[in-house]
């Protein structure tokens, strides 16, 4: 088994070209985008991600 020598996690907002709107959560200017890339110690590199809507449980941040 190859071990983790790496995990980089970013978040990223990233705006919307125009609002939209759901009925649940209201109006929507941006979603929240957040990477993580793994690289292992055979140089294998891989790269996972998820989003929220901007509104509600968005990720924690340092």
């Amino acid at each position: 088994m190859t071990r983790i020598t790496n995990v980089e996690v970013q978040v990223f907002d990233v705006p919307l070209a125009e609002v939209l709107t759901d009925a649940k959560h209201g109006d929507h200017t941006h979603f929240e985008l957040i990477t993580a890339t793994i690289t292992l110690a055979n140089g294998a590199v891989g790269t996972g991600y998820t989003y929220t809507g901007g509104k509600g449980a968005g990720p924690s941040r340092p």
